[in-house]
């Protein structure tokens, strides 16, 4: 159950757990540019989130709440010259489920504007009285990471988009069931090809009340080469412009871990 609530902790979109390797395997969608090339790419006016937008969830297994998580669209700040959405997540442990494993984190993530792709991503981990700290700072004209407090570098796909900016990206997408959707993911020091299987269409309820939902998947592509998946992850997205996340499912040895929304505010 652990791993499972630090994964619900980060309200990633979130990618499944890979097996990792000697250097990162990089799999783009977009087709490469010099950099003297580069120009942003331009997205269709964001409809799905905005200034002002907050969702609370309550993260439980079977019937026992285990933690409790939140997303914001915090506010609009600049990096590196370009004006960027500022995500903010937090997620913790409920006091009973303190003395199993103590969850504190937080998650920010800075979205481009324009292109919305990520410029800049920050995490703070506190479990079990430990904490790590990791900024990563995204050069997208230059196609390049680097890990502010370690100072390590690398190459990236075009346009790629952290574990928290990939939500929010995909939330601008026209979803279809049976059509997929393509994004390439990083976390740390590795880019992975993600695809986003849209698999149906019901209606759920969960403590904020029922809403017509898509199903989705996140899945590794088949361009993924040494990239493993791991275990099953299932989000429910409003089936509007919105597609708010108001559920997600972790399936586990034990049974299922799941974050429902219990609480939303729209500007």
């Amino acid at each position: 159950m652990k791993n499972t609530l630090l994964m619900m902790s980060a309200l990633l979109f979130i990618v499944p757990q890979i097996a990792r390797a000697e250097q990162p395997v990089i799999a783009s969608t977009q087709s490469a540019q010099g950099a003297g090339a580069f120009t942003w790419r331009h997205e269709p006016l964001n409809g799905a989130y905005c200034l002002g937008e907050e969702l609370k969830f309550v993260i439980a297994w079977k019937f026992i709440i285990v933690g409790y998580a939140s997303m914001s669209v915090a506010n609009i700040q600049e990096v590196g010259g370009r004006k960027a959405y500022h995500i903010a997540t937090a997620a913790r442990s409920t006091e009973f489920f303190d003395n199993f494993y103590r969850v504190r984190d937080t998650n920010e993530s800075w979205i481009d504007m324009e292109s919305l792709c990520t410029l800049k991503y920050a995490s703070i981990n506190d479990e079990n009285n430990k904490k790590k700290n990791e900024t990563i700072m995204f050069d997208q004209i230059n196609r390049t990471f680097t890990i502010l407090e370690s100072s390590k570098t690398g190459t990236i796909p075009a346009w790629v988009q952290d574990v928290l900016s990939s939500l929010y990206y995909i939330r601008t997408k026209e979803l279809v069931v049976g059509r997929d959707v393509i994004v390439d993911g990083h976390s740390g020091d590795l880019s992975w090809p993600l695809k986003v299987r849209v698999l149906k269409r019901e209606k759920i309820e969960v403590p904020a009340g029922k809403f017509d939902c898509f199903m989705v998947e996140p899945t590794l592509r088949e361009d993924a080469g040494i990239f493993q998946a791991k275990g099953r992850l299932l989000v429910w997205l409003t089936a509007d412009e919105r597609k708010i996340p108001v559920l997600m499912r972790s399936q586990i040895v034990v049974g299922s871990v799941e974050a429902k929304l219990s609480e939303l505010k729209l500007k």
